[in-house]
Formats: structure tokens, C-alpha cells, sequence
């Protein structure tokens, strides 16, 4: 009988690789080789920044609860973990909220709340703004731009119009009549009649931009004709004054 060659001479007298299992999906294999590669899949994420606490201010409980849902987002608390986030968001009270607390967390009263947004619309009712929208609304009405840039004060117009209930065409009134004098009559001659805050807010402070910039250059021409050539004085009689020469001399120059 002949001998049986072998395909394949580098693997003689080495053991072989077993078979990868048949029931691993093609995004599963590649999860394996970025773990064993250190591929972009294995990269370490960034590290999110821990929120602040809470000391049961009402004009503060939602610039505390934005960073603290990011908070939850980054370390992968999103979805379920409710447990994990009302425990984390109970260990940043401090003072009254603190109070508010203390008796849920000594077991002396029974909690209310069952998930995150239990906890979190609990946390509203009681350090929430009383008569939230009302007084959102009176707070609009009363926003000027003054001294402050544009995109500053869109912003915050903003952050107070989503909690007011109030429909576009009067966001839009009540924003552009905050806005400084010049930006409405830039708007004006624009001819735009859009009812859309967002869309009005970008194009007053692109305005903005271009009237900062067109500012700019008349200043700079201004310097440079101040500077090019300087007018020499006269006296009322069309004579020019005396002027000094380097030894401080005076020189009398004629009139021509």
C-alpha cells in the first residue's frame, strides 16, 4: 500500500488548533479578535464626569438632573438599573433634600417610587419649581438680550421656553422683541417672516457675527487714516502753528 502524504507539512508533529465553535455568529468572532488584538472594539472609554449634589435649590433641580442622567448614560445606567441610580442620586443630597431623604433611607417610611423616574419625578414634586410653568413664562416675558451675545442670550431664552407650553409664533414675538435694537432692524430688512425660534435665534446671531465683523474693519481703516497722515495745525489766520524741530525750536511755517 502507498503512503498517505501530508497536505500540509508544516503542522507535522504539531498539535492542532481546535475548531472555533460552529454556533458563533460572525459579530461574535469579531468580538473575539478585537479582545485579543486590543482592536478599536477594546478601546477604554472616557471617563464621565461624577455630578455635583444637590442641596434641595428648586431653581437648580434641573441643571442637577441633566448631568446626572448623562452620568447614568456613560457608565451604561440608561436602560434598567433603577436600584444603582436611586441609590447614587440618594448619596448626592445634602442639607434639606438630605432631611427629605433620611427617613426612606432609615427604612422609617415606606418609599414611593419603583424605577429612576419614579425617584426622578419625586425629586420634582417635592424641589421642583412651584407653579413651573406660570412662572417660566412670567420669567420670559421679562428676558432682554442687554448686554449679552447673542447665542448667550438664546440659550438661556431657550433652557425657559421649553418649560413654558407656549407655541412658536409667540416664542418668536416675545424673543425678538428681546433682541437688541440693531439685530430687529437687521431682522427687519432681511424680510424673513419665520415663526420658528430656532431658525430666527441662528440667523440673528449669524447677523451678529457679521455686523462684529464689519465693526472691525471700519475700526482698523479709521487707525490707519489717523495714523497715514497726520493734518498739520493752523492758526485761525491760515497760518500754521509753530511746530519744534528735534531741538525743540520752534519753526514758523508760511501758509501756501
Amino acid at each position: 500500500m502507498g503512503s498517505t502524504s501530508n497536505p500540509n507539512p508544516d503542522t507535522k508533529g504539531k498539535e492542532a488548533a481546535p475548531p472555533l465553535p460552529c454556533n458563533l455568529t460572525p459579530d461574535q468572532i469579531q468580538q473575539i479578535i478585537r479582545a485579543l488584538t486590543g482592536g478599536p472594539g477594546n478601546t477604554k472609554k472616557p471617563k464621565i464626569k461624577e455630578p455635583s449634589t444637590f442641596h434641595s435649590e428648586r431653581d437648580q433641580l434641573r441643571g442637577w438632573l441633566a448631568p446626572l442622567s448623562i452620568y447614568f448614560k456613560g457608565v451604561g445606567w440608561e436602560f434598567d438599573y433603577n436600584n444603582d441610580k436611586i441609590v447614587y442620586a440618594l448619596s448626592l443630597l445634602r442639607g434639606d433634600a438630605l432631611k427629605w431623604a433620611t427617613p426612606y433611607i432609615e427604612r422609617r417610611q415606606d418609599v414611593t417610587w419603583s424605577s429612576g423616574d419614579d425617584f426622578k419625578n419625586e425629586l420634582q414634586g417635592q424641589f421642583g419649581a412651584s407653579e413651573e410653568q406660570g412662572a417660566a413664562r412670567a420669567k420670559l416675558m421679562r428676558m432682554v438680550q442687554g448686554s449679552k451675545g447673542a447665542t448667550e442670550y438664546w440659550n438661556e431664552y431657550r433652557l425657559i421656553a421649553t418649560q413654558t407650553g407656549i407655541d412658536d409664533a409667540t416664542l418668536t414675538y416675545h424673543l425678538m422683541q428681546g433682541f437688541k435694537t440693531e439685530l430687529q432692524e437687521a431682522w427687519g430688512m432681511d424680510g424673513s417672516d419665520s415663526q420658528d425660534p430656532q431658525f430666527v435665534a441662528n440667523g440673528a446671531i449669524k447677523k451678529e457675527k457679521k455686523m462684529a465683523a464689519i465693526k472691525h474693519i471700519r475700526h482698523g481703516a479709521i487707525s490707519k487714516e489717523r495714523t497715514a497722515s497726520p493734518a498739520t495745525p493752523r492758526n485761525q489766520n491760515g497760518t500754521f502753528r509753530p511746530q519744534s524741530d528735534n531741538q525743540g525750536a520752534p519753526i514758523e511755517l508760511e501758509a501756501t
